[in-house]
Formats: C-alpha cells, sequence, structure tokens
C-alpha cells in the first residue's frame, strides 16, 4: 500500500511512522516545513524554494529514521529577487539500505555574481548501517554547505559492504567528487564546502577552519576528483594551473586515512 502526503502550508510537520512506501512533495509556499520518519520503507521528498533553489531526498530500507528541515526565508534582501533558502538533514539506516541527497541552487542575481547552478550530490548505500548529516544553504550571492554547528565531523559514515559518493560543482568545468567503495567501516567528514563566482572551496570554506578527512577500515578504494578551468590548489601544496585536472586513487586491504583531501580551484 502506498502513502502519499503532500505539504503545503505556511508550517508544516509530517510524522510518518512507515510501513511501504512514503512520498512527500513539497512546493515551497511554505516558510518552514519539517519531515520525520521512523521505520521501515522508502521516503522521498522534493522540495522547491520558489525559484531560488530546489532539493530531492530519498531514503530506503527495513530500519530508517530521519528528519529534514526545509526553509524559504522569503527575505529577497537587498532587493535582488532571490530569497534565503536553508535546508538541513539527518538521515540514518540500520540495517541495509539507502541515502541520497541532491542540492541545487536555481537563481543568482547575476550582474554582480555570476549564474546560479551551483550542486551538492551525496549517494550512501550499505548493507548494514548508513548516516549521512548535511546542511545547505544558498542566497542571491552563493551556495554554501556549512556544516560546522550542525555536524563537525563525520557527516557521512558507513559500515559493511557500502558505496558512497559525493560531489560539489560550480559548473560542469569546476568542481570536486570524492568515490568510496569498501567492506569496513567509512568515516568522511567534509565540514565546509562554498564558492564565489567561479571559484570553489572543497572541505573547506565558510570563513571556518578546514576539516577534511577520511578514515577507512576494511578493504577497498578511494578516489578523489577534482577540475578546474583555471587554477587548483591543494592543501597539500600541488598547484595546477590552465584546465586542471586531480586526482588521488588507492586501492587498500586494510585501511585507509588521507587526513586532509581539501582543495580549491577557479
Amino acid at each position: 500500500m502506498k502513502k502519499r502526503i503532500l505539504i503545503t502550508a505556511t508550517f508544516a510537520t509530517a510524522l510518518l511512522f512507515l510501513a511501504g512506501i512514503s512520498f512527500v512533495a513539497v512546493e515551497a509556499s511554505a516558510t518552514v516545513t519539517r519531515v520525520k520518519w521512523d521505520g521501515s520503507g522508502t521516503v522521498n521528498v522534493n522540495w522547491k524554494s520558489d525559484d531560488d533553489a530546489k532539493m530531492t531526498f530519498y531514503t530506503g530500507g527495513n530500519e530508517i529514521k530521519g528528519r529534514i528541515i526545509m526553509e524559504d526565508m522569503n527575505d529577497n534582501p537587498y532587493g535582488y529577487g532571490v530569497d534565503t533558502s536553508d535546508v538541513k538533514v539527518s538521515a540514518r539506516v540500520k540495517s541495509g539500505g539507502e541515502i541520497e541527497y541532491w542540492f541545487k541552487r536555481t537563481d543568482s542575481y547575476k550582474p554582480m555574481y555570476g549564474g546560479a547552478g551551483q550542486e551538492v550530490y551525496t549517494y550512501i548505500g550499505s548493507d548494514d548501517k548508513a548516516f549521512f548529516k548535511w546542511h545547505s544553504w544558498s542566497n542571491y550571492a552563493q551556495y554554501r554547505s556549512c556544516n560546522y554547528g550542525w555536524q563537525n565531523d563525520n557527516q557521512i559514515t558507513a559500515k559493511g559492504n557500502h558505496y558512497i559518493y559525493h560531489s560539489f560543482y560550480v559548473n560542469k568545468n569546476n568542481g570536486a567528487s570524492i568515490k568510496i567503495g569498501a567492506n569496513g567501516t567509512t568515516k568522511l567528514t567534509i565540514m565546509n564546502e562554498d564558492h564565489w563566482g567561479k571559484s570553489f572551496k572543497f572541505g573547506k570554506g565558510c570563513g571556518c577552519y578546514t576539516n577534511a578527512k577520511v578514515t577507512i577500515k576494511g578493504e577497498g578504494y578511494f578516489d578523489q576528483i577534482a577540475t578546474a578551468k583555471h587554477h587548483l590548489e591543494t592543501d597539500t601544496g600541488i598547484e595546477i594551473d590552465g584546465n586542471a585536472y586531480y586526482e588521488v586513487y588507492a586501492e587498500f586491504a586494510h585501511g585507509f586515512h588521507f587526513s586532509n583531501f581539501a582543495l580549491e580551484g577557479s
């Protein structure tokens, strides 16, 4: 049996006790919308902050629990025609399942700050446990993933046989991603991401200290890729000029550690 819940109120809260499939569609005339779930089945959330930002979220499994807080601030700072949008998500899978998250900034005050289109995407699949806690924020000037104060460390974790993919791209040329496939335990910290115009920061930014690290126990692989049209530099001292392509790939039998994978490009 399918359950469908439509939320369009100015302030709404939905608590889903799952027994099958649940679907939440949100057209953000709402100022604040909160969704919680606890049980088994699937949850789909589609959210639009007018024409300023949009987010999709999916999770499914036998034991899933979490919440999302979505806010269209309706503030229109400086009369630029773009509202501030904010999403906070916390999701957990306890005995096998998936978590998928996508946020895209869809409007900007282009004459001063360049075009929109910045997007962040995360997927976690595991036959055991998975955890995801993330904060997305956008306005007329930029997009930011500022997790400090929301989840400082280990925003993405998984146990068992699992696959993780996370990416942040300003446009098709400038951005970075991390891909992990492992059998064991992964703790991935990406505390901050942000951009200004066509430049971007990955694993750093938001006016805060850098916190970008990963620890994997078990066997598997780690793959980080970054591209930048003009210039790319890593916190480890690598600099690349002009149509930069950077990749760190490792395969391991017992574990992998990377204490600072932060970088930036333009």
